[in-house]
């Protein structure tokens, strides 16, 4: 799939989903997307997905509803995802959506979350995000990601090691 039919895609499937929001009237609170979509929704990558990765901020149970609309997703515990504190204010708001407030995080943020998967995959967007992130605001992000006390200790742990194998292999 050419990157920008991906990007077309997954933009219109979130039209979709906010249709649905304003014909139902449904509040939804802000929706923080991360993971491969966002990259590809920031113009960082051209790798093709339409798997879209929630941060789930406690959402009500009618807006699981919405989010089947969304086909492939995630809701992403944050207990278990390596995402620093105080995300919201370095996310980035979708301006083309009006009824609903859709976000992608930060690169800088991105990048926490895949180094706690560390997967070749992520690798490969860590190294194309690296190219237009914040060095000095990413290692303050994986300092912080280290000191959440709310982080799963496994998930964690995984994090600690893998900080050390990014270190390595990006020279940060």
């Amino acid at each position: 799939m050419d990157e920008f039919k991906n990007k077309k895609t997954i933009l219109e499937i979130l039209h979709d989903m906010e249709d649905f929001a304003i014909m139902k009237q449904m509040q939804c609170k802000p929706i923080y997307l991360a993971g491969g979509s966002a990259c590809i929704l920031a113009d960082v990558i051209q790798r093709g997905t339409i798997d879209i990765d929630i941060l789930d901020i406690n959402y009500a149970a009618n807006i699981g509803r919405l989010f089947k609309l969304l086909g492939d997703y995630d809701i992403l515990d944050l207990e278990l995802t390596t995402v620093a504190e105080n995300f919201e204010t370095r996310a980035i708001k979708l301006d083309e959506f009006t009824y609903l407030n859709i976000f992608i995080l930060s690169n800088e943020d991105i990048i926490t979350t895949k180094i706690g998967r560390y997967s070749d995959k992520d690798k490969e967007d860590i190294k194309a995000l690296l190219e237009k992130s914040n060095i000095k605001l990413l290692l303050n992000l994986i300092d912080n990601v280290i000191n959440r006390e709310d982080l799963n200790k496994k998930v964690k742990d995984k994090f600690i090691r893998n900080v050390k194998s990014f270190r390595r292999d990006f020279n940060v």
